[in-house]
């Protein structure tokens, strides 16, 4: 549950990037907003796929 509310921010915080960069209100501090929800939204989503191919916890 967790990961999915950080996709969430994730997603919400790139959408306003690019939100900021269209209407130009903050220049290049847009791109900026915009890699922060990308990288965010990135290490979630390798944090899954880690888990994925991982398998079981505690099997060796």
């Amino acid at each position: 549950m967790a990961r999915l509310m950080w996709f969430i921010l994730a997603v919400i915080i790139g959408l306003v990037g690019w939100d900021l960069q269209a209407r130009d209100w903050l220049g290049w501090a847009g791109y900026f907003v915009i890699g922060i929800g990308i990288g965010v939204g990135t290490a979630v989503l390798g944090s899954l796929a880690h888990d994925a191919l991982a398998g079981s916890p505690g099997r060796y």
